[in-house]
């Protein structure tokens, strides 16, 4: 038997199944993670997808619609229309599940990759969730639940780092940089700060790819922008620098060599590390800016952290490293393996055994006298389908029943206006619940009235901290690398 997980990235969308609870397998697009990118014809309808599909995506782009970071549009109304149909973010997002599907067929022969737990980014909105329940569905995939990339990464890599109370998660990937600031008592995470920027290793790539082409029509004496190259060209470009970038995490120097490029002809150009330096300290910049900017509103400074976790692929750039150690006092942890495997390999381990979501706020009803009726209290375990029902009543003669909702602090988290006979004493009904997007919702009539007067209200942003599971695991410690 395998458990999934998946971390659906911006830019590369990564699957771990782990078989038996004992030997973790990933799921790879030409051993890299798949590109949650997705590529569809004007004409045809036609829809690409995968490795080769992100190495034409500029050629392909001259007749087919390219929809790159598709996650960004979930929770929106965003459409396209696209050979005579009309695709929504949901649609879109399914054909990269639909992808992934297709990697872990390709590899055990069967159709596994039936339910998942997915990783989202810290702030990933319930609308944006909710979205995302629903492209998995439509690729036969249920989501179990989600679970924070920060979290996710943490807990793969928890044996080694787990004896720490405050963490740094540095995930650095193709699309973007997210950073958070977690504080672990016991196994129970708190994430105290995130942020983000959107320059990551597809960037880096594109600062490459025109820094050469600068130089080869230098050489040349031809005046073509990289923009004004043929498709397939950049395309070729583009996919060297990536290789390039990736020679350069061990060697001094890296070939980029492509045949056929475009009215150029055939490259063989070198660039070494301390061109490479140059030309990324500005983004290096703004990684080491972004974590630091993080950790302050956190309410923390370095010396009082005790570790960073690094994950994704970007975080083996040499000159970053190089940097990153006059700032940061040695207390990068680099994982064993793959770190760009590290968030779905941890939502993997949370699918045999899945964590708890924690409300650290009490929600319920501000009363006539100024108290609050609780309807779900700090410290309660959220449990998708768990209900709080309460009855309140008039107490004076209106047309309604104005019902104000707060935390356990007095803030106003909204209001709800309920029809009412009026009556002095009429009963109010009010059914609370959580759903499996962590939304609060709630629906409330008067006792008097049909269901047609119902009224309901919903709040999305809960205050909460996740409870990672202990794990009872037999496992040989070298079957969990990635």
């Amino acid at each position: 038997m395998f458990w999934f997980g998946i971390d659906f990235g911006t830019t590369n969308s990564a699957c771990i199944g782990i078989e038996d609870k004992r030997r973790v397998k990933k799921f790879s697009d030409d051993e890299y993670p798949f590109p949650s990118l997705v590529i569809i014809d004007r004409m045809t309808g036609r829809v690409y997808c995968g490795r080769e599909a992100w190495r034409r995506r500029e050629e392909l782009r001259e007749s087919c619609e390219v929809i790159p970071s598709i996650k960004t549009y979930l929770g929106t109304d965003k459409t396209w229309k696209i050979a005579g149909r009309i695709w929504t973010p949901e649609m879109v997002a399914a054909q990269v599940f639909l992808g992934l599907k297709e990697r872990v067929k390709k590899r055990l022969g069967t159709d596994e990759l039936k339910e998942a737990v997915i990783a989202v980014p810290v702030g990933f909105s319930p609308a944006a969730r909710a979205a995302l329940r629903k492209a998995a569905r439509m690729a036969g995939i249920e989501v179990k639940s989600f679970v924070s990339e920060p979290t996710a990464a943490l807990f793969y890599h928890y044996n080694e780092i787990g004896h720490n109370t405050r963490i740094g998660v540095f995930d650095w990937g193709g699309g973007t940089l997210d950073v958070s600031v977690i504080e672990n008592r016991n196994g129970c995470i708190k994430e105290l700060a995130t942020g983000g920027i959107n320059k990551a290793g597809d960037y880096i790539d594109r600062l490459m790819a025109e820094w050469i082409h600068r130089r080869i029509v230098r050489k040349s004496g031809q005046k073509i922008s990289f923009d004004d190259m043929p498709a397939e060209a950049r395309d070729k470009m583009l996919t060297a620098c990536e290789q390039a970038k990736r020679d350069l995490t061990w060697d001094d120097t890296a070939q980029i060599q492509i045949l056929d490029y475009g009215p150029l002809g055939d490259v063989f150009e070198t660039i070494d590390i301390e061109q490479f330096t140059l030309l990324i300290n500005p983004v290096i910049d703004d990684a080491i800016s972004c974590f630091g900017e993080c950790l302050e509103r956190s309410g923390m400074n370095i010396a009082q952290l005790d570790c960073i976790l690094m994950v994704g692929g970007s975080v083996n750039l040499r000159p970053f490293n190089e940097r990153i150690a006059e700032f940061w006092e040695g207390k990068e942890y680099y994982p064993e393996g793959e770190p760009e495997w590290s968030v779905a390999g941890g939502a993997a381990r949370l699918s045999i055994n899945e964590g708890k979501h924690i409300l650290t706020q009490t929600v319920g009803v501000v009363m006539s006298d100024g108290s609050l009726y609780p309807l779900f209290a700090k410290g309660h375990y959220i449990n998708s389908g768990d209900f709080s029902t309460a009855t309140f009543a008039l107490v004076e003669d209106a047309p309604a029943a104005n019902l104000v909702f707060a935390d356990g602090t007095g803030n106003a988290l909204g209001y709800l206006s309920v029809p009412a006979f009026g009556f002095f004493g009429e009963k109010i009904e009010v059914i609370a619940w959580i759903d499996e997007d962590l939304i609060l919702r709630i629906k409330a009539r008067s006792l008097n009235r049909s269901e047609k007067s119902v009224r309901e209200w919903q709040y999305d942003s809960l205050r909460m901290e996740y409870e990672l599971p202990v794990m009872h695991l037999e496992v040989d410690e070298d079957d969990y690398k990635i």
